[in-house]
């Protein structure tokens, strides 16, 4: 659910049993829009949504098994650099590049840009 009132979220998994990144992102697409989904590594993805962090943690916790762990951070400010960093999606969702002519670099306080 992309709107007005969504946030930004880290989702992060991890097992010592089996790789999880595509079954929790598969739970994630399940409840929001595909294109609202970010893998960033095998153990993490963003995810843009008005849902509470504990709505995604219990949407990802059905996909796990015991012993597997789940944590769902949700940002009020954020920053990031470099080509890792997605940043046209992060632009896509009410994100704006920093005003620093500094390629890579961009900034977001709730609500509004922080370009430091």
């Amino acid at each position: 659910m992309t709107g007005a009132d969504a946030s930004l979220k880290c989702v992060v998994a991890w097992s010592d049993m089996r790789n999880l990144c595509s079954i929790v992102e598969d739970a994630l697409q399940a409840q929001v829009a595909a294109g609202d989904v970010l893998r960033l590594s095998e153990d993490a993805l963003l995810v843009h949504a008005a849902n509470e962090p504990s709505d995604i943690r219990d949407w990802v916790r059905a996909a796990l098994e015991d012993g597997e762990s789940v944590l769902v951070v949700e940002f009020e400010r954020w920053s990031g650099y470099g080509p890792g960093v997605d940043s046209r999606w992060l632009m896509s969702r009410g994100h704006c590049g920093a005003s620093t002519p500094r390629p890579g670099w961009f900034s977001r306080t709730a609500g509004s840009l922080d370009s430091r």
